[in-house]
């Protein structure tokens, strides 16, 4: 216990170091890197799981705190591009499922598990069924998802000035106590209803939902932004402590072929995030947080970073999240057909 609790405060210690020296979404990257640095040459350290979904509650709490309803009123004109980018990803994915199964020793549905842009812990969860090496499904989603979100923050972040920063980070005793109260009251509710009601970002939803309530109902409160950065550097050292040897190991027993795959996907999304701009009136950095196959609670948290309407973030990636969830049963099904007749 005493090695996990020294962990997350010198990874959250880091993350506020790069925050302080104005690194873009520093809280993140500098949780993130430091706990890779102790996984990988220092010590393993072992986080229970049900630490990223009380991160992912108080991240979605803090950007329902910031969410005003107007913002909702742009969000229809989305959905005509959302939907093309989301047929993209999908076939963009499948190619390079197929493209990873032609260069690499991995069987069909293991390439296909590998570079299916859903929810990482979804499409793991369902792999070993379907004849899938469950280890290396792992490995690369683990390796994709600490890759974008090691890039992409500091990609955007080094690209667009003037927006960086959390707000106001200390405020009077009683404020802070009396905000804290109501995300914590957020954060423990969301926790609640996600047991009850489950579905691909679960969490991230309903913790967007019940903050933007609470705020409505009482629009005096304001959270510190220390809350949203410590959060950060939280998210950072979960992401970070999953990068271990083993996942190191089976990428590697993979080849070479793997990081192409990865550089080739975020090509990808670099390619799907300038059409959606073209198609929206977005700007293109906004539109790669939003399209980006990386994890809605770690790009909205980039985007609340550098105020870029994580609100919008998270909305389109949890949509995309879910979508291709729904439509993940028919491509199994499909796709396994082609692999048993040894297409």
């Amino acid at each position: 216990m005493l090695s996990k609790g020294v962990f997350l405060a010198v990874t959250v210690a880091v993350g506020a170091l790069f925050a302080a020296f104005q690194v873009p979404a520093g809280w993140l990257l500098g949780s993130l890197l430091s706990g890779m640095v102790c996984t990988l040459w220092i010590k393993k350290i072992m986080l229970p799981d049900r630490l990223f979904k009380w991160t992912l509650a108080a991240i979605g709490g803090n950007i329902g705190f910031m969410l005003r309803p107007e913002q909702f009123l742009q969000y229809h004109s989305l959905l005509g591009p959302f939907v093309v980018t989301l047929v993209l990803t999908l076939c963009g994915g499948i190619l390079l499922g197929k493209f990873l199964k032609r260069f690499s020793n991995v069987n069909h549905n293991t390439a296909f598990f590998c570079c299916m842009p859903g929810g990482a812990s979804e499409v793991i969860a369902l792999s070993k069924d379907y004849g899938a090496d469950q280890r290396i499904v792992a490995a690369f989603h683990t390796t994709r998802i600490t890759f974008f979100v090691f890039v992409i923050p500091l990609f955007v972040g080094l690209n667009v000035t003037g927006r960086t920063g959390l707000g106001t980070m200390f405020l009077p005793l009683d404020e802070t106590l009396l905000a804290l109260g109501a995300l914590m009251a957020v954060v423990v509710l969301t926790i609640f209803l996600s047991k009850h009601v489950t579905f691909p970002g679960a969490s991230l939803f309903f913790a967007i939902g019940l903050g933007f309530l609470v705020h409505t109902l009482f629009p005096q409160i304001i959270l510190p932004g220390y809350v949203q950065g410590v959060a950060q550097g939280v998210m950072g050292a979960v992401i970070g402590a999953r990068f271990d040897r083993e996942t190191f190991g089976e990428l590697k027993r993979m080849g070479f072929i793997s990081a192409i795959t990865l550089l080739l996907y975020f090509i990808m999304s670099l390619g799907l995030a300038g059409l959606f701009t073209w198609m929206t009136p977005l700007e293109w950095y906004m539109s790669l947080l939003s399209i980006v196959p990386a994890g809605a609670a770690e790009m909205a948290s980039t985007a609340t970073a550098l105020q870029m309407e994580p609100a919008m973030v998270a909305t389109l990636q949890m949509a995309r999240v879910l979508a291709l969830f729904l439509c993940l049963p028919f491509l199994i099904k499909w796709f396994s057909k082609q692999d048993n007749n040894g297409v």
